[in-house]
C-alpha cells in the first residue's frame, strides 16, 4: 500500500513540475509582451522563491537515491507539498501578472 502512495506522490509531483514550467515561462511572457523590463516585487519574489526551490528540489531528488529506503516515503512527501505550495504561488503570480498588464 505504501507503494502504490509513494507512486502516486512521484506522479502527482512530475505534473506539478510540468504546471511549473509552464506559469513560470507564462510570467515571464507576459511581462516581456507589456513592455515592462522588471516585474513587481511581488511577482520577483515569487520567481526569486521558485528559481531557489528549482535548485533545492534537484538536490532532494538526488537524495532519493542515496538515502535508505526508509527515508524516501518522508523526502517524496516534503518534496510534494513544497512543490504544491510553489505551484499555488505561481499560480497567483501569473494572474496578478495577468492584471496588472491588461
Amino acid at each position: 500500500m505504501a507503494h502504490i502512495y509513494l507512486m502516486t506522490l512521484i506522479i502527482i509531483f512530475m505534473i506539478e513540475s510540468f504546471f511549473e514550467v509552464k506559469w513560470f515561462a507564462q510570467i515571464r511572457d507576459i511581462f516581456q509582451r507589456s513592455g515592462r523590463i522588471t516585474p513587481t516585487k511581488r511577482v520577483q519574489r515569487v520567481i526569486k522563491i521558485e528559481t531557489q526551490w528549482s535548485w533545492f528540489s534537484w538536490i532532494l531528488l538526488i537524495l532519493l537515491f542515496v538515502l535508505p529506503e526508509v527515508y524516501t516515503f518522508l523526502l517524496i512527501c516534503i518534496i510534494t507539498l513544497i512543490e504544491t505550495i510553489i505551484i499555488y504561488e505561481l499560480y497567483n503570480a501569473r494572474n496578478y501578472a495577468q492584471q496588472i498588464n491588461k
